[in-house]
């Protein structure tokens, strides 16, 4: 349902499908899109008198379903979860007993269903402002961040960052092998330029790192920490000096196993007890590397020393519990966690995002802090940016950027075509503006696929 309204009148929430002028005479580069910042509204207002809202494709209070169908089946403006639609039996998103704490942060980013998406990751509808965290410190004053530029825009700014923490990683390696102190100077200056990216849209380094870590062989883990940690640090609004204390703890976390015996590091499986006291060492390694130049913040080196620490009192290297675990500590914990489970280890293989995501939720509250863990979800989505994902309608697609009030209907690039053969030319799709691929009923995420899938490598397709 379609209908002609004064720019004056838009709001935030209302589905823009026409313009009163060519797409190509203004700034816009999607034809279609949802109205969810102020700047939208400005550049509307500067380029256009009148515009077409479509209706049924805005979101909360101004959502109008179909105008024929009857009442009770027109959805209401309340924030009402509707009953879930069928699944098939093969769905693998949906499964029962366990992971309660995990399937109620998915519906968070769920929101209500969308009766005609004919699977259980239907749009959501806008969420009411988050209130702050009771664990964040009460004398932190909070940042909301906006995005200031889109994938496309930051992704060349995201890939010089990578390049050069890429590069200023690899010098710490020698400098820590000639017994030469770590520069605090040289990781101050690459982290803050990795803030600055993740600050102005957090989707372009996410997208560079996840497809770049591989040609990192050795140290490509320590920069996905590093970039998790700060997107996780944006999403709860921390100021900009925090982040870069993320970013720092990210990047030198592990650098206390550049002393350990590469043959230990690189073991092809399961260490032995003996083995395992000696990997241990490494938070002692890195502590005592980052000693010899003693300016590093209190915040990095608290989140060093207590990413392995767990809220149970199983971890180490001190067995800290509860509230003896840092803030930073608790964040690093969950991230390096993650960022391990995603990558192949030696003893172990990757597994799906999503797959790492319910095994973090699984462990909260004995292992990782359970709110935290909730927020760190939502900070990376449940199909982080990089994930390889299938469709509903069979395609293979790595997810490019999200889409900030449905995080569940993300910006895809298509790999495959519905019969998973490779796609001669990848096409971007947006799963919230264009949803029917190949039939009448929109697309929708079916599952979350691990890395190389269908022996496919994203790397091909990177943005450039």
């Amino acid at each position: 349902m379609d209908s002609k309204v004064a720019v004056q009148d838009l709001k935030i929430g209302m589905f823009v499908a026409d313009l009163d002028r060519p797409w190509m005479d203004t700034p816009f580069l999607l034809q279609g899109f949802l109205v969810e910042e102020d700047q939208q509204l400005r550049q509307l207002r500067r380029h256009c008198q009148f515009v077409t809202v479509d209706w049924a494709r805005s979101v909360g209070e101004h959502f109008r379903g179909d105008p024929q169908a009857a009442p009770a089946e027109r959805p209401s403006p309340a924030r009402v979860v509707a009953p879930p639609p069928a699944r098939a039996p093969d769905d693998e998103l949906h499964f029962e007993g366990g992971r309660r704490f995990f399937d109620r942060v998915l519906e968070s980013l769920r929101g209500l269903r969308d009766r005609q998406a004919g699977g259980i990751l239907a749009a959501p509808d806008e969420a009411p402002a988050p209130e702050r965290p009771a664990f964040l410190p009460p004398s932190m004053l909070l940042t909301p961040y906006t995005d200031a530029k889109t994938v496309e825009e930051e992704v060349a700014p995201a890939r010089e960052a990578y390049a050069k923490t890429a590069e200023i990683v690899d010098k710490l390696a020698s400098d820590v092998w000639d017994g030469k102190p770590v520069a605090f100077e040289s990781v101050d200056d690459v982290v803050n330029e990795v803030v600055d990216s993740m600050v102005r849209n957090p989707d372009a380094l996410m997208w560079v790192a996840q497809l770049r870590q591989h040609d990192a062989e050795t140290y490509g883990h320590s920069l996905m920490v590093a970039v998790y940690l700060v997107a996780f640090g944006r999403h709860l609004g921390f100021p900009h000096e925090q982040l870069a204390h993320l970013g720092s703890i990210g990047l030198l976390l592990d650098i206390g196993k550049l002393r350990l015996p590469p043959a230990l590091v690189h073991k092809q499986g399961r260490l032995t007890s003996g083995e395992f006291e000696m990997v241990k060492a490494h938070v002692a390694y890195s502590l005592d590397i980052l000693e010899a130049t003693p300016i590093w913040p209190d915040e990095v080196l608290e989140g060093i020393a207590q990413h392995h620490e767990r809220m149970n009192g199983s971890g180490y290297p001190r067995g800290l519990e509860g509230d003896q675990i840092g803030l930073f500590g608790r964040m690093a914990g969950i991230a390096d966690c993650f960022a391990a489970l995603t990558r192949s280890r030696p003893y172990a293989d990757a597994v799906s995002s999503y797959e790492a995501l319910r095994s973090i939720t699984g462990w909260g509250g004995e292992y990782f802090h359970e709110p935290l863990t909730e927020q760190f979800v939502q900070s990376i989505s449940v199909f982080p940016v990089g994930s390889l994902i299938e469709l509903s309608s069979g395609e293979v697609a790595v997810v490019v950027s999200h889409n900030k009030v449905r995080r569940l209907k993300p910006r895809v690039l298509l790999l495959t075509d519905p019969d998973k053969t490779p796609s001669a030319n990848p096409v971007m799709v947006d799963l919230l503006y264009e949803p029917k691929l190949g039939g009448d009923k929109p697309a929708f995420i079916k599952r979350s696929l691990p890395a190389g899938a269908f022996g496919l490598d994203p790397r091909e397709y990177y943005l450039s």
